[in-house]
């Protein structure tokens, strides 16, 4: 191809000049594609005007935020169980637990004085330090207690299932009304680590659950 266009320029430029020639030097057609273009991807189609978009799938078991695990220290767990304030603490304000629920005995030293929260969770200080929290029940009362986990249980054998499966590590003992000294109700009693211990008061009439209680230390 190369030779023929030579030699036709040649006979051209003799005879007309190369400005008339009107041979033009033929292009190479264009090198076809090694492979053949992909379509592009399809376009999911847009939601409608006045419709929202489909919400993202949920997180997977793996990635979702755990559910907190129930603290490892026996007394901590008991303690968190009446309430958020921490006993063997000096620095919870009791204004901020509520009310005051026995202004008759409590002294200008803050002995004995006892704050009820809005849950009827009472805390009493010994001095400036958090000693003692308690729950009572009135007969009938079916309401559910988070203290120690003891839920609408008031029978002794619920009362008490309910208590040691919540607190595994800690063994309860009972003792008969006549025996426990406590004003002939009959009482239940876990101590702790630390020096601290529990307590559950049944009704001498009832036998139901009067009185749940966490003692950190001994005031009086």
């Amino acid at each position: 191809m190369a030779n023929t266009f030579r030699l036709a320029l040649a006979l051209c430029g003799l005879t007309i000049g190369l400005a008339a020639c009107n041979v033009l030097e033929p292009q190479p057609k264009p090198a076809e594609a090694d492979a053949a273009v992909a379509p592009a991807p399809a376009q999911s189609p847009a939601a409608p005007v006045g419709t929202e978009a489909a919400p993202p799938a949920p997180e997977s078991s793996e990635t979702a935020i755990a559910a907190p695990t129930r603290l490892a220290d026996p007394f901590r767990r008991a303690d968190a169980s009446f309430s958020r304030f921490a006993l063997n603490s000096s620095g919870v304000r009791p204004q901020a637990i509520g009310r005051l629920a026995n202004g008759e005995i409590c002294d200008d030293e803050m002995i004995e004085c006892a704050w009820e929260d809005t849950n009827g969770v009472q805390h009493t200080f010994g001095g400036k330090v958090l000693a003692i929290k308690s729950i009572k029940l009135e007969a009938g009362d079916r309401r559910a207690i988070g203290a120690l986990d003891i839920g609408t249980a008031r029978q002794p054998p619920e009362v008490l299932k309910r208590v040691r499966a919540f607190l595994p590590e800690v063994a309860i003992k009972c003792v008969k009304a006549s025996d426990s000294g406590e004003g002939g109700r009959s009482a239940c009693q876990g101590s702790f680590r630390n020096g601290g211990w529990l307590k559950l008061l049944f009704s001498a009439e009832t036998g139901q659950l009067e009185e749940a209680r966490i003692d950190a230390f001994q005031i009086n």
